[in-house]
């Protein structure tokens, strides 16, 4: 066949031959093959060595808690004991100044020279009123400057009753002015004194025996052992033992230290309690009794002195009479018994007076007052000295326990630090 004319003939292209370079370009690339980190390995030495750490800090913190606890509530046991003392000397001299006051007064409606006893009762009540000031602000430096003024009052007191006892011995109507101006004074100026140190104290003696700090030891307790206890589940997993000797001997030590001190806490504050609630309070309510007592028999003898007018001490004379009622209803009846028959020849008195026998009246004031007086007197200072004994006593006996209490925790708090360090190291051996 004829190809046509004019036309090229057309022959297909010669295909070259495949190069390497060509195989290289014709060879789809590989996807990249993504990196898988591998799992950093745990440092199990270095852990155990911080829990050891955290184990030896949790003992030492239970043990120092436990000695802070301990100590400061010795250091305020101490310091209501010290309270209690300073209220005791404080009431001693209201009483010792009231019972001078009723003495001097008394010994007044004699006129002229005056009892031989009674000047010496008088002269003992103000010695001994000096030495307890001094005493007082010794004891507590807070007090001085109300006890530097007190002794101020005192000195203007004794000046006036000497004045009295002067002007009486002679006759002179004036004296009786003096008398009025010295016992209104001392009622007037030293009670108030005496008043606010007796509740400053009070409160300060119930305010230490009311510390509650034991909380802290028992939170602290608790927080440490439980850090045991989680110490110890985290090695059980993580060593397939179930028990750990150091770490279980530690946490038996920190729960029956625990226990043990927090029993003698509850006992503490429990003793306290009844302290505060019993002896303490019967101090104060005996010493209070005595008090008013001696102040209701110097207004008795006040209310003959001012022969008719004497309204006023009267008045006084039943205010004190009802403290003095209040306060003894708790004594019992040896001490009711003792109070009544004064109040019965007191009211024999005030029968004389008011019906124009006032002769009769001093002479009954100076005598069978006197004596119904002295036996109650004498009675309720039996109570005051055997409550306050008590109560000094009871708080001085809780001292030794915390004490011993404070020794006890430390030593357990550096016990369970090194049962705790020797627990943990027997897993670090495993690693060396």
């Amino acid at each position: 066949m004829t190809q046509p004319t004019g036309s090229a003939a057309t022959a297909p292209a010669p295909v070259a031959p495949p190069t390497a370079q060509n195989a290289m370009a014709a060879t789809p690339s590989p996807l990249p093959v993504q990196a898988t980190a591998t799992p950093k390995p745990r440092d199990t030495p270095r852990e155990l060595r911080r829990l050891t750490t955290l184990v030896i800090v949790a003992g030492l913190v239970f043990g120092v808690t436990g000695l802070a606890t301990f100590l400061l509530l010795t250091s305020a046991l101490q310091r209501a004991e010290s309270s209690t003392a300073q209220l005791i000397r404080v009431q001693q001299i209201q009483t010792n100044l009231l019972r001078a006051d009723a003495n001097a007064t008394n010994a007044f409606l004699v006129g002229g020279l005056e009892n031989a006893d009674q000047r010496k009762a008088y002269d003992d009540a103000i010695t001994q009123s000096s030495q307890l000031i001094a005493e007082a602000a010794d004891a507590e430096p807070g007090d001085q400057a109300a006890l530097s003024a007190l002794n101020v009052q005192l000195i203007d007191y004794t000046e006036n009753i000497e004045l009295a006892r002067a002007n009486n011995r002679q006759g002179f109507p004036v004296g009786a002015q003096y008398l009025r101006n010295a016992s209104g004074g001392l009622r007037a100026d030293a009670m108030p004194i005496l008043d606010n140190l007796v509740t400053s104290n009070a409160d300060r003696a119930e305010s230490q025996m009311n510390a509650r700090i034991a909380i802290l030891f028992a939170v602290v307790g608790l927080v440490v052992l439980g850090l045991l206890v989680w110490v110890q589940v985290g090695l059980a997993r993580r060593f397939k033992r179930r028990f750990n000797v150091g770490l279980v001997v530690a946490s038996a030590v920190g729960a029956v230290t625990l226990i043990v001190g927090l029993i003698t806490l509850g006992w503490t504050a429990a003793t306290i309690g009844t302290i505060r609630d019993g002896s303490f309070t019967d101090v104060r309510d005996a010493a209070t009794a005595r008090i008013e007592g001696n102040n209701a028999k110097s207004n008795e003898s006040l209310t003959l002195i001012a022969r008719g007018s004497g309204g006023s001490f009267e008045e006084a004379w039943k205010a004190s009479a009802a403290v003095v009622e209040d306060r003894i209803s708790r004594f019992g009846r040896d001490v009711e018994v003792v109070w009544q028959p004064y109040v019965d020849v007191h009211t024999q008195i005030r029968t004389l007076d008011d019906g124009g026998q006032w002769d009769k009246a001093v002479a009954l004031a100076t005598t069978q007052s006197n004596t119904a007086f002295t036996a109650f007197d004498t009675n309720v200072a039996r109570e005051v000295d055997s409550a306050s004994a008590e109560t000094t006593g009871g708080l001085a006996a809780t001292v030794p326990w915390m004490v011993i209490g404070a020794i006890l925790s430390l030593v357990a708090g550096i016990a369970m630090a090194v049962l705790g360090r020797r627990g943990l190291a027997q897993r670090l051996k495993e690693y060396r």
